[in-house]
């Protein structure tokens, strides 16, 4: 036998060996379409770090990698060209459907396989304490009377989809100022640059329990369990039910046992207390929906986004 041949006949033995072996058999790659420290990167270290304090991805390595950029087309991209490839997995955010919508990436959310949605991360409405606005009406009414500066991160994120549908909602215009980061976002209306910011409860409860900031209204379906004292948009009349969601997708064509795999073990993966404190520190809704049903809902949401960012003059 010629060394090509042999080489040839290992290689496809280690392909059978593989393939017949129980998954997982290789170690796995975590890809995290944007930087350290935010919320897309602290749930998938959670996730992981839940994993392996349980073990349930047997003796393997799992490595969690920061691929930045793009607002995402940059990790999403290298994932979508990996189809096939059960080694690899990464969360979705708002991104995830946002920056197709707008810009020229080589892939959709339809370019990956739904596995699970873990929870929604819903927006807040916030303005200053010290601000004329108790509540959301009167916000309402001096908007109706004069021209408001409303801000978010980002000019098509969920910031300013949850903006756009209050605005539809309650029959207003206002100006709304994307701002790059978090941090640039509470200075805005920490300067009184601002009249309100939307933003996610993680990133304003610092100044809420400082006294600084006030919550006006919680876009989420109902009023969350970690703030159950914020009201939500439509309990006070306005039709704005919006969340990023928090989920986890592989590539396309990845075999339908490994899918259900992944179901199982994240199922195993949001009954732990390490998970259960992780929603209540963040203030999420731990919302789940399993494999096609998690497609079934990000087919939704992406409509939804298409249409207020059209509405917006946001897709060109």
């Amino acid at each position: 036998m010629s060394r090509i041949a042999l080489i040839l006949v290992l290689a496809f033995a280690w392909i059978d060996a593989d393939a017949d072996s129980a998954y997982p058999v290789r170690p796995l790659t975590y890809t995290v379409a944007f930087g350290p420290g935010g919320g897309n990167d602290l749930m998938s270290r959670t996730v992981v770090d839940i994993i392996r304090q349980y073990e349930l991805y047997g003796d393997q390595h799992v490595r969690v990698e920061n691929r930045p950029g793009g607002s995402g087309a940059i990790g999403y991209g290298r994932i979508a060209r990996q189809a096939g490839n059960a080694y690899v997995i990464t969360s979705t955010s708002g991104s995830f459907l946002t920056t197709p919508i707008v810009s020229e990436t080589s892939w959709v959310y339809r370019d990956f396989t739904p596995i699970a949605l873990l929870a929604l991360d819903a927006m807040f409405l916030v303005v200053r304490t010290d601000s004329p606005f108790v509540s959301i009406d009167e916000f309402v009414a001096r908007a109706r009377q004069s021209d408001m500066k409303i801000g978010g991160t980002g000019a098509t994120g969920p910031d300013r989809v949850v903006a756009g549908l209050f605005a539809e909602s309650a029959g207003i215009e206002f100006t709304y100022v994307p701002f790059q980061n978090g941090s640039g976002l509470l200075t805005g209306l920490t300067s009184s640059s601002l009249h309100a910011l939307v933003s996610n409860p993680s990133e304003v409860m610092g100044q809420v329990a400082a006294g600084n900031f006030r919550v006006l209204a919680y876009s989420a379906d109902s009023r969350s369990t970690v703030y159950p004292e914020v009201p939500t948009f439509v309990e006070q009349g306005y039709e704005v039910e919006f969340a990023v969601p928090r989920g986890i997708v592989m590539p396309a064509g990845i075999p339908a046992d490994v899918r259900d795999w992944w179901i199982a073990g994240l199922k195993k993966v949001v009954a732990t207390p390490e998970w259960k404190n992780y929603l209540e520190t963040r203030g999420l809704s731990g919302a789940v929906l399993w494999g096609d049903d998690f497609g079934d809902y990000l087919g939704r949401t992406d409509s939804e986004y298409r249409r207020i960012l059209n509405s917006f003059g946001s897709i060109h």
